[in-house]
Order: C-alpha cells, then sequence, then structure tokens
C-alpha cells in the first residue's frame, strides 16, 4: 500500500465516500520537462454506442492560482473508452512551478463523458480524479465499461458538451488535484459534509458557461490540510467565501464563476433528439448490461443521468430513459407489461389498449434499430 500511496485517489459511490486505488496503468508517463494530463472517456462496445468526445482544453494552476500552462481544446476526439495525454508546456517566464488546480472545458460539439483525469509532474508526483465526484455532486452522468484497480471497479463518467445539447447542462469543470488524496479520514469527513466537496468552488465546481479562456477560482491564502490525515483542519475556511479569489483583473476574469453553481440550470429531460452517443438517436439503441455495478434503477432514480435507454440483467430491470420509467424484464412469472431482451422490444400490458393491469399505464412502444451488450 505505501508504495502506491501516490496514487491514491478518493471515490465516491451513490452515496458512500470510499477509497480507492489507480493502478499504474492508469496514470500518464512521467515527462521529465512538463506536466501530462491524461482525459479518459468512459468505455462503451461499439463505436456507434460512443462516450467519445472532442479533446478539451486543458490549463494548469499553481497553487495560489497563477496560470503553469495551457493547451487549447481541439476537435480531435478521444476514442471510446480511450484516453488522451496532453503535454502541457510551462507559460513564459513560470519557471516549472508544480500545478494544484486545473480547469477542463470541451473542445468542441462533440460531448465527452469523463471518467478519470490524471495528472504526473515533471518530478514524478502524480494525482488522479475520478468522474464519480463530480457524478455525487450533481454532473451529468452515465455508466461506463471502463474497469480500474484489481477489483475491476468501474467509475462513472460525467458530460461536458460546449453546445450543451440532449439536456447536457455543462460546458466544463474545475478541481484542485491536491484536495482529493485518499485516506479512510478524509474519505469519512467529505461523506459526513459534503458541501466540502461540492459546494465550495475552488475545489471542485461543474460550469455551465466556461471556456479554456476562462480562469477558476482558488483558495486564498491556501487551506492547511492534517498533514497524516489529510483532512480540513478548519473546515469553515473552506467554506469561506472570502478566501475563494479569483486571478486580478483581465480579460477572461469572470468573477460570476465564483458563484455559478451546479443547479443553478434547469434539469431537462432528454429527448429523442440529435445523439450523445455516435451517430444514432437515443431511442434507437438500447444497452443490455450484465455488470452487477450497472443498475437500472440507478440511472431512473437520477435527475442527471444521460444516455441510452439500460437493462441491467442482474436487477431485471429496464430504464426507460427519456420518462426515466423503469420496466420488468420478462421471466417465466412476468410476462407482460416487460422488456423482452430476446426481441429488445416492450410487451404489451393485459389492461385495456394494453395498459399494465397493476400501474393502469400504458408500456412505452420501443424499436431500437440496435441493440448493445455490456459484459
Amino acid at each position: 500500500m505505501a508504495g502506491q500511496a501516490g496514487l491514491a485517489v478518493l471515490n465516491v459511490l451513490a452515496t458512500l465516500v470510499g477509497v480507492g486505488m489507480m493502478i499504474p496503468g492508469l496514470i500518464p508517463e512521467k515527462d521529465e520537462h512538463e506536466p501530462v494530463v491524461r482525459i479518459a472517456a468512459g468505455l462503451s462496445s461499439d463505436e456507434s454506442d460512443t462516450t467519445s468526445g472532442n479533446q478539451p482544453g486543458v490549463v494548469l494552476y499553481d497553487i495560489m492560482g497563477r496560470t503553469v500552462g495551457s493547451v487549447g481544446g481541439k476537435k480531435q476526439a478521444i476514442k471510446d473508452g480511450s484516453f488522451i495525454d496532453i503535454k502541457v508546456p510551462f507559460a513564459k517566464g513560470v519557471g516549472t512551478k508544480p500545478a494544484e488546480y486545473i480547469s477542463v472545458a470541451n473542445g468542441g460539439d462533440d460531448a465527452l463523458c469523463i471518467a478519470y483525469i490524471a495528472i504526473t509532474q515533471p518530478d514524478g508526483t502524480n494525482k488522479a480524479w475520478y468522474g464519480d465526484i463530480a457524478k455525487a455532486c450533481g454532473a451529468d452522468w452515465y455508466h461506463s465499461l471502463l474497469k480500474t484497480g484489481d477489483d475491476d471497479y468501474q467509475p462513472s463518467c460525467i458530460w461536458i458538451d460546449r453546445n450543451r445539447s440532449n439536456g447536457l447542462r455543462f460546458q466544463g469543470l474545475g478541481l484542485h488535484f491536491n484536495d482529493f488524496a485518499a485516506t479512510e479520514e478524509r474519505a469519512a469527513q467529505l461523506n459526513e459534509n459534503r458541501d466540502l466537496m461540492c459546494n465550495a468552488a475552488p475545489r471542485f465546481r461543474m460550469y455551465e458557461d466556461f471556456n479554456d479562456k476562462d480562469y477558476i477560482p482558488f483558495f486564498n491564502p491556501p487551506l492547511n490540510l492534517e498533514p497524516k490525515t489529510l483532512t480540513d483542519g478548519d473546515p469553515g475556511a473552506v467554506m469561506d467565501k472570502s478566501r475563494w479569489t479569483m486571478p486580478k483583473e483581465g480579460p477572461h476574469v469572470n468573477k460570476a464563476l465564483i458563484d455559478q453553481g451546479p443547479s443553478r440550470r434547469k434539469i431537462r429531460r432528454q429527448s429523442n433528439g440529435p445523439a450523445m452517443f455516435g451517430e444514432a438517436s437515443n431511442s434507437s439503441v438500447v444497452i443490455i448490461s450484465t455488470s452487477p455495478n450497472h443498475s437500472a434503477r440507478e440511472l431512473c432514480e437520477s435527475e442527471t443521468s444521460r444516455g441510452f435507454d439500460f437493462v441491467s440483467s442482474t436487477e431485471n430491470l429496464f430504464c426507460d430513459m427519456e420518462p426515466k420509467k423503469l420496466w420488468p424484464v420478462c421471466n417465466d412469472t412476468t410476462k407482460s407489461a416487460c422488456f423482452d431482451m430476446v426481441s429488445s422490444t416492450m410487451k404489451p400490458g393485459k389492461g385495456l389498449r394494453g395498459r399494465d393491469s397493476a400501474s393502469g399505464q400504458i408500456p412505452p412502444a420501443k424499436h431500437y434499430t440496435k441493440t448493445v451488450h455490456w459484459n
């Protein structure tokens, strides 16, 4: 465990905060001359049901919010289930200051679902952050097949999208890597007080109106974490907005970003218009997963999940994602008003006009052009 301490990263699992390990293969290799940032897209199993998207713009900042280096966004895509390592040249005159803060903004109109972000400094130190943290803080999210660690943990991915299509709300994010080192004490503290993780703008925030030219806030003076537990010694200081500081006035200093919270934009149901995944419309593809980590119930009961209709074979549940409605999967005892995994269709109920005799609701007509199996 000690030898991998630098790879530790905080996981947020639904309502629990736990400690997880980033395996070495998920950390970018060291470059002796500049920091390397890895952005990973959530994994799906086919090119047309993709969580891939445009390469985002990345900006790194030091402990006092000064720009360390930046790389603009590009229309070049990060392949589905893959990653891109972005070398960030040091800005002129800054020397080799270690980066502590990072902003990530979508590089085009092709939405990207980020499973994790990792950084390796020129001295070899590294840190990482999972999309589950943003999911727990109200970001738009979806399941992925990406597996990490010895236990094949599958982090959720979170959406950023420049044109905010299909109800996606956020164009980018900012975070302070150093605040997400994992210890049991740190996990317990953030689980007990989610405001310390989700509502402290310099620590982490999703941004609705954001590009790679915008600065992000930082803590001034810097926070003092307890040396052994890495917990906040003074939680009040974290939430003290007088310490949330933007750089001095300039063309890209938007002080409104300090107060721009993750839930200002109304959450809308996703439409059946242009898909977030590949070329197909959201209603034309259904994903059937055998993974116990993938819950159809969780997708349907979450206001912020976005993506294809989804079946969990372990739960025997089907989530119709547009209205966020759960239906049972057909089996030997349930033969009507259920999802048939053989034909990938909904069977009508036995009531009047095909209504479900138990709920009185009419099962939706589903005609998928493609069924994708996640194993």
